[in-house]
Protein backbone atom coordinates (compact mmCIF):
# COMPACT_ATOMS: atom_id res chain seq x y z
CA UNK A 1 0.00 0.00 0.00
CA UNK A 2 1.22 3.47 -0.81
CA UNK A 3 1.50 6.16 1.90
CA UNK A 4 0.13 9.70 1.17
CA UNK A 5 3.54 11.19 0.46
CA UNK A 6 5.04 8.34 -1.41
CA UNK A 7 6.46 8.96 -4.90
CA UNK A 8 3.43 7.33 -6.46
CA UNK A 9 0.90 9.47 -4.60
CA UNK A 10 -1.05 11.64 -7.12
CA UNK A 11 -3.67 13.03 -4.74
CA UNK A 12 -1.93 16.43 -4.66
CA UNK A 13 -2.14 16.64 -8.45
CA UNK A 14 -5.80 15.73 -8.38
CA UNK A 15 -6.44 18.41 -5.75
CA UNK A 16 -4.63 21.02 -7.86
CA UNK A 17 -6.64 20.18 -10.98
CA UNK A 18 -9.87 20.25 -8.99
CA UNK A 19 -9.01 23.67 -7.53
CA UNK A 20 -8.16 25.15 -10.91
CA UNK A 21 -11.34 23.84 -12.44
CA UNK A 22 -13.39 25.69 -9.81
CA UNK A 23 -11.83 29.08 -10.58
CA UNK A 24 -13.85 31.35 -12.84
CA UNK A 25 -12.11 32.30 -16.05
CA UNK A 26 -12.55 36.10 -16.55
CA UNK A 27 -14.46 37.11 -19.68
CA UNK A 28 -12.44 38.52 -22.56
CA UNK A 29 -12.18 42.34 -22.58
CA UNK A 30 -14.86 44.20 -24.51
CA UNK A 31 -13.69 45.30 -27.94
CA UNK A 32 -12.72 48.96 -28.21
CA UNK A 33 -15.02 51.12 -30.34
CA UNK A 34 -13.50 52.14 -33.65
CA UNK A 35 -11.59 55.44 -33.40
CA UNK A 36 -13.35 58.58 -34.62
CA UNK A 37 -11.73 60.10 -37.66
CA UNK A 38 -11.11 63.54 -36.14
CA UNK A 39 -9.98 65.01 -39.45
CA UNK A 40 -13.19 64.00 -41.24
CA UNK A 41 -15.33 65.14 -38.31
CA UNK A 42 -13.56 68.50 -38.17
CA UNK A 43 -13.99 69.08 -41.89
CA UNK A 44 -17.70 68.28 -41.68
CA UNK A 45 -18.18 70.83 -38.88
CA UNK A 46 -16.22 73.42 -40.85
CA UNK A 47 -18.66 73.11 -43.77
CA UNK A 48 -21.60 74.17 -41.59
CA UNK A 49 -23.02 77.60 -42.39
CA UNK A 50 -23.02 80.28 -39.72
CA UNK A 51 -24.82 82.61 -42.14
CA UNK A 52 -25.81 82.26 -45.78
CA UNK A 53 -22.44 83.58 -46.91
CA UNK A 54 -20.14 82.36 -44.11
CA UNK A 55 -19.12 78.84 -43.09
CA UNK A 56 -17.32 77.75 -39.93
CA UNK A 57 -14.23 77.28 -42.12
CA UNK A 58 -14.53 80.91 -43.26
CA UNK A 59 -14.63 81.96 -39.61
CA UNK A 60 -11.47 79.94 -38.92
CA UNK A 61 -9.70 81.61 -41.84
CA UNK A 62 -10.63 85.07 -40.56
CA UNK A 63 -9.46 84.17 -37.05
CA UNK A 64 -6.19 82.95 -38.56
CA UNK A 65 -5.77 86.15 -40.56
CA UNK A 66 -6.35 88.31 -37.49
CA UNK A 67 -4.21 86.36 -35.02
CA UNK A 68 -1.55 84.49 -37.02
CA UNK A 69 1.27 86.67 -35.68
CA UNK A 70 0.30 86.30 -32.01
CA UNK A 71 1.79 83.80 -29.56
CA UNK A 72 1.74 83.26 -25.82
CA UNK A 73 3.87 85.17 -23.33
CA UNK A 74 4.59 84.04 -19.74
CA UNK A 75 2.32 86.83 -18.47
CA UNK A 76 -0.60 86.10 -20.85
CA UNK A 77 -3.84 85.86 -18.89
CA UNK A 78 -4.94 82.94 -21.08
CA UNK A 79 -3.52 80.95 -24.01
CA UNK A 80 -3.85 82.42 -27.48
CA UNK A 81 -6.04 79.39 -28.33
CA UNK A 82 -8.68 80.71 -25.89
CA UNK A 83 -8.43 84.22 -27.30
CA UNK A 84 -8.93 82.85 -30.81
CA UNK A 85 -12.14 81.17 -29.71
CA UNK A 86 -13.41 84.54 -28.44
CA UNK A 87 -12.52 86.10 -31.80
CA UNK A 88 -14.47 83.31 -33.53
CA UNK A 89 -17.51 84.02 -31.36
CA UNK A 90 -17.20 87.72 -32.18
CA UNK A 91 -17.10 87.06 -35.93
CA UNK A 92 -20.11 84.74 -35.75
CA UNK A 93 -22.05 87.24 -33.66
CA UNK A 94 -21.42 89.96 -36.22
CA UNK A 95 -22.55 87.73 -39.06
CA UNK A 96 -25.71 86.61 -37.29
CA UNK A 97 -26.60 90.15 -36.21
CA UNK A 98 -25.65 92.08 -39.34
CA UNK A 99 -25.32 89.51 -42.12
CA UNK A 100 -23.08 90.72 -44.94
CA UNK A 101 -23.04 94.16 -43.29
CA UNK A 102 -21.12 92.77 -40.30
CA UNK A 103 -18.10 94.64 -38.90
CA UNK A 104 -15.01 94.16 -41.01
CA UNK A 105 -12.47 91.49 -40.10
CA UNK A 106 -9.66 89.85 -42.03
CA UNK A 107 -11.10 88.25 -45.19
CA UNK A 108 -11.25 84.43 -45.19
CA UNK A 109 -8.20 83.74 -47.35
CA UNK A 110 -6.78 80.21 -47.50
CA UNK A 111 -3.00 80.29 -46.94
CA UNK A 112 -0.88 78.68 -49.68
CA UNK A 113 0.38 75.12 -49.05
CA UNK A 114 3.97 76.36 -48.87
CA UNK A 115 3.10 78.66 -45.97
CA UNK A 116 1.47 75.82 -44.05
CA UNK A 117 4.71 73.84 -44.17
CA UNK A 118 6.08 76.34 -41.66
CA UNK A 119 5.41 74.74 -38.22
CA UNK A 120 4.48 78.05 -36.56
CA UNK A 121 2.06 78.98 -39.35
CA UNK A 122 0.55 75.50 -39.33
CA UNK A 123 0.07 75.62 -35.56
CA UNK A 124 -1.69 79.00 -35.81
CA UNK A 125 -3.88 77.70 -38.65
CA UNK A 126 -4.89 74.54 -36.78
CA UNK A 127 -5.54 76.54 -33.61
CA UNK A 128 -7.75 78.99 -35.53
CA UNK A 129 -9.78 76.20 -37.14
CA UNK A 130 -10.25 74.50 -33.78
CA UNK A 131 -11.33 77.82 -32.28
CA UNK A 132 -13.98 78.26 -34.99
CA UNK A 133 -15.29 74.71 -34.56
CA UNK A 134 -15.48 74.97 -30.79
CA UNK A 135 -17.12 78.40 -30.90
CA UNK A 136 -19.73 77.07 -33.35
CA UNK A 137 -20.47 74.02 -31.20
CA UNK A 138 -20.37 75.88 -27.89
CA UNK A 139 -23.59 76.72 -26.10
CA UNK A 140 -21.96 79.65 -24.29
CA UNK A 141 -20.62 82.89 -25.74
CA UNK A 142 -17.91 84.30 -23.43
CA UNK A 143 -18.04 87.64 -25.31
CA UNK A 144 -21.73 88.19 -24.47
CA UNK A 145 -22.62 89.09 -28.03
CA UNK A 146 -19.53 91.12 -28.94
CA UNK A 147 -19.20 92.03 -32.62
CA UNK A 148 -16.10 94.25 -32.67
CA UNK A 149 -12.41 93.39 -32.39
CA UNK A 150 -9.44 95.56 -31.51
CA UNK A 151 -5.81 94.70 -30.73
CA UNK A 152 -4.40 97.54 -28.62
CA UNK A 153 -0.77 97.69 -27.59
CA UNK A 154 -1.70 98.52 -23.97
CA UNK A 155 -4.24 96.91 -21.60
CA UNK A 156 -6.64 99.82 -22.13
CA UNK A 157 -10.25 98.88 -21.31
CA UNK A 158 -11.99 102.09 -22.33
CA UNK A 159 -14.78 102.14 -24.88
CA UNK A 160 -13.70 101.66 -28.47
CA UNK A 161 -14.55 104.56 -30.76
CA UNK A 162 -14.54 104.21 -34.51
CA UNK A 163 -15.44 106.27 -37.55
CA UNK A 164 -19.18 106.51 -38.03
CA UNK A 165 -19.92 105.02 -34.62
CA UNK A 166 -21.57 106.44 -31.53
CA UNK A 167 -19.67 109.28 -29.83
CA UNK A 168 -19.36 107.29 -26.61
CA UNK A 169 -18.05 104.23 -28.45
CA UNK A 170 -18.84 100.63 -27.53
CA UNK A 171 -17.91 98.91 -24.23
CA UNK A 172 -15.33 96.18 -23.90
CA UNK A 173 -16.53 92.62 -23.36
CA UNK A 174 -13.32 90.54 -23.10
CA UNK A 175 -9.62 91.23 -22.91
CA UNK A 176 -6.97 88.56 -23.53
CA UNK A 177 -3.22 88.98 -23.43
CA UNK A 178 -0.67 90.29 -23.58
CA UNK A 179 0.71 88.28 -26.50
CA UNK A 180 3.87 88.49 -28.54
CA UNK A 181 3.19 90.01 -31.95
CA UNK A 182 5.78 88.79 -34.45
CA UNK A 183 4.61 91.13 -37.20
CA UNK A 184 4.17 94.74 -36.05
CA UNK A 185 2.26 96.79 -38.63
CA UNK A 186 0.18 99.91 -38.99
CA UNK A 187 -2.76 98.34 -37.20
CA UNK A 188 -0.72 96.81 -34.35
CA UNK A 189 2.57 98.77 -34.23
CA UNK A 190 4.18 96.84 -31.38
CA UNK A 191 5.63 93.45 -30.49
CA UNK A 192 3.09 93.31 -27.65
CA UNK A 193 -0.66 93.19 -28.21
CA UNK A 194 -3.92 92.41 -26.45
CA UNK A 195 -7.03 90.91 -28.04
CA UNK A 196 -10.19 92.82 -27.07
CA UNK A 197 -13.79 92.22 -28.09
CA UNK A 198 -16.49 94.88 -27.84
CA UNK A 199 -20.26 94.91 -27.62
CA UNK A 200 -22.70 95.89 -30.33
CA UNK A 201 -24.24 99.36 -30.22
CA UNK A 202 -27.42 99.66 -28.23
Amino acid sequence: MQTPNSPGDTSWWDDLIAGLSQKQVPPPPAPQPPPVNQSAWGKSVEQAHVTDDMTVHDVGLSVFGETQSLSDLPQSNEPIDAAREKVAHMIMNGGQLRGSDRPSTHPPIEPPPDALRNPAVRAAYDSSMKAAREAYLSGTDPTQGAIYLNMPTTPDRSNMRYQGGLPQGVPIRTQSGPYHNSFPNRKVPSHTAWVNTYAAEK
